[in-house]
């Protein structure tokens, strides 16, 4: 019978920042279900080639995760300034769309400026209670705006119905520029620094895992291959798959927050009916190795229905010892409502977006490739979900289960955030909460 103080379910960057500020102060288990510590913050080698679970980089705006993710990172990391596009209408334009509409034809400007400006002279109020994103984005941006881009990209990214998608997200990720700074961007010089990420970190080499590897390599609570299949939060005991019971005084979970009350045994009914009320998309990465492609951009948006992808990046951009010489890492991503993606399908429609919007030349060109799926993806906001997590969160408070990080918490999250709230749960618990 294995005991431990603190259970962390989940060997993410969540996790792992809650085991390394445990490390030597207090005992711990943290359990990963893979045989490789990160969660979707990994690398995947395949032949010559390097992948990321997707898009991952370091938006850094804190002290303290600056100065935890910069020491386990050592001299490995850069820092660049981001270049984002949007093609649409058979054009580039920089990122972010409401302040760069330069690169889009007359008529889409026009209509764009118009309507922002429109809006903005209205002021209407935001309603009472939780605004569906529909509402917001022409509330906010006008009908422009929203029919270019708002609305049929998210549309493409949540699948999700945008007249039920709730908008508490939306504040860090959705830049909203000032009326001067559309017109500029649309008549004049390219808007810089709107968005939380014009500038980003990235590990020189071995991809973003490097990072994950680097912490999980001084934590000695770290256990990988570990598949915790329930717990009883009442008795204080999770069942462990292949491995027995581990008792455990206090929790910290990173795994999907539907997943973990699933696999709660003494849950009650109403916290049950709860997580099983919240959404989630799922998102299909095809990784490819390109020989021959050049492509200065770091990551492109696609709103066009045209294309099946609602972004695509180049990794190599970030690093280029993602890639041999001569050769480029693409990654494509594709959301689903959780429904299975046909792949051969998917990846024919990509390769011919790719060369339709200049990001390819031939399909030849595809030297490696790498399909990756992240099930549980982007969390979807809704009513429900904004009903459902006080009730949850209120019974796990009671059992002193920490709940963390974007999965463990269910929101939409970036990295350094999700080490921020591993070091402070620790924290928490350190000071025998």
């Amino acid at each position: 019978m294995l005991k431990t103080d603190v259970l962390i379910i989940g060997g993410g960057l969540a996790g792992l920042a809650a085991g390394a500020a445990l490390e030597g102060k207090n005992d711990y288990l943290a359990a990963e279900r893979e045989q490789r510590a990160g969660g979707l913050a990994a690398t995947l080698r395949k032949g010559a080639f390097y992948f990321d679970y997707s898009g991952h980089l370091l938006h850094l705006r804190w002290p303290r995760t600056s100065e935890f993710i910069l020491k386990a990172l050592g001299g490995n990391c850069a820092r660049i300034r981001r270049d984002a596009r949007i093609y649409a209408h058979k054009s580039w334009t920089p990122y972010p769309f409401q302040a760069n509409l330069s690169g889009m034809p007359d008529k889409v400007k026009a209509e764009c400026v118009s309507g922002f400006l429109k809006a903005y002279n209205a002021a209407r109020p935001a309603p009472a209670g939780p605004e569906a994103f529909s509402g917001w984005t022409r509330r906010v941006f006008g009908d422009g705006i929203s029919e270019h881009f708002m609305l049929p990209y998210n549309a493409k990214l949540w699948q999700y119905p945008l007249g039920r998608l709730t908008t508490e997200w939306c504040a860090p990720f959705v830049p909203v520029p000032k009326p001067e700074e559309v017109i500029e961007g649309a008549y004049g010089k390219r808007s810089e620094g709107l968005g939380y990420n014009t500038v980003f970190h990235y590990p020189k080499r071995g991809g973003i895992g490097s990072l994950a590897n680097a912490v999980a390599r001084n934590l000695s609570g770290l256990r990988l291959g570990l598949q915790v299949d329930s717990v009883n939060l009442k008795k204080g005991v999770a069942q462990v798959r292949h491995f027995g019971p581990v008792h455990f005084r206090r929790l910290i979970n990173t795994s999907p927050l539907d997943e973990f009350i699933s696999s709660a045994e003494d849950a009650p009914i109403a916290v049950r009916r709860a997580a099983g009320s919240l959404r989630h998309n799922t998102v299909y990465v095809l990784n490819l190795g390109v020989r021959g492609a050049k492509a200065d951009m770091h990551w492109g948006y696609f709103p066009g229905a045209e294309f099946p992808f609602y972004r695509t990046g180049v990794a190599t951009n970030f690093s280029k010892s993602l890639a041999p010489r001569g050769c480029a890492s693409y990654y494509v991503e594709i959301a689903t409502p959780g429904t299975p993606l046909d792949l051969a399908s998917a990846e024919a429609a990509i390769l011919k977006g790719l060369k339709a919007c200049g990001l390819l030349k031939s399909s030849s060109q595809v030297v490696e490739k790498l399909w990756l799926k992240i099930p549980c993806a982007y969390v979807v906001y809704n009513r429900e979900r904004a009903e459902a997590l006080p009730v949850i969160f209120d019974w796990l408070k009671a059992r002193k289960v920490q709940s963390i990080g974007r999965y463990g918490a269910w929101k939409y999250s970036f990295m350094e955030e999700s080490v921020k709230e591993g070091l402070e749960a620790a924290d928490k618990f350190l000071k025998r909460w």
